[in-house]
């Protein structure tokens, strides 16, 4: 009886998280849509870290989902949070975040990963959290060589991760603004999964306690996958 209340509580914990993070006022939602979207966001955002950063400290969580946010205002890119992580999904081929056509969404998260990723997604849409890496909108592991590096220029490398930016593009990082995210069918089990993000997981994981101290384990960024 302990261990289930003991679950219940940490699920009910993750569950909360959009409550506790509502975006400031310069991010006020004030309509039932503008709160789908901002939940749907949350849940794109909350994932990427986490399949692309999740061992990463967190400068490099948070370099990560500024990309995505930088990329979300950069006109070569979709004008949403969800229509950035998964542009090209449906593509083998043609995703800019591998983690979303290389089958591991199937994966399950560990609940720290998952924990830590979703706070730092929602200080991001917050704009609780300052600048890491200014104006970038692209990264690579720092363990490869991409074709497209030279022709950028270089932010800075957090991590594993190296950042960049497109010449001509804005050197400053752009701030989350509501607008319409898709809903994504390549989110796969995740789908539907609600506002604890921990549907998938809680048949097959082990809840972490509320403050999780534990580093999680067996963890590989893969970067970016540019075109």
């Amino acid at each position: 009886m302990a261990r289930r209340i003991r679950e219940w509580n940490i699920f009910a914990l993750l569950a909360g998280a959009v409550a506790f993070g509502q975006p400031s006022p310069a991010h006020a939602i004030d309509s039932p849509e503008a709160s789908v979207n901002y939940d749907r966001a949350l849940q794109c955002l909350t994932l990427a870290i986490a399949y692309e950063a999740g061992f990463e400290p967190l400068e490099g969580k948070q370099a990560v989902g500024e990309v995505i946010i930088n990329r979300a205002h950069n006109p070569a890119y979709p004008k949403s949070v969800c229509g950035v992580v998964f542009q090209g999904s449906a593509r083998r081929t043609g995703c800019q975040f591998t983690f979303t056509c290389d089958g591991s969404l199937n994966r399950s998260l560990n609940p720290t990963v998952l924990y830590k990723a979703r706070e730092v997604a929602r200080g991001i849409l917050a704009g609780e959290i300052a600048p890491k890496v200014d104006g970038a909108t692209h990264y690579h592991a720092n363990y490869v060589s991409p074709y497209w590096a030279p022709s950028l220029i270089r932010v800075g490398r957090i991590g594993a991760h190296i950042f960049y930016r497109s010449p001509g593009s804005p050197d400053r990082a752009q701030s989350y603004s509501v607008t319409s995210e898709p809903l994504i069918a390549s989110l796969g089990p995740w789908l539907g999964a609600g506002d604890s993000l921990t549907q998938k997981n809680a048949a097959s994981t082990t809840p972490v306690p509320a403050n999780p101290a534990q580093p999680a384990q067996q963890f590989t960024p893969w970067g970016l996958a540019i075109r």
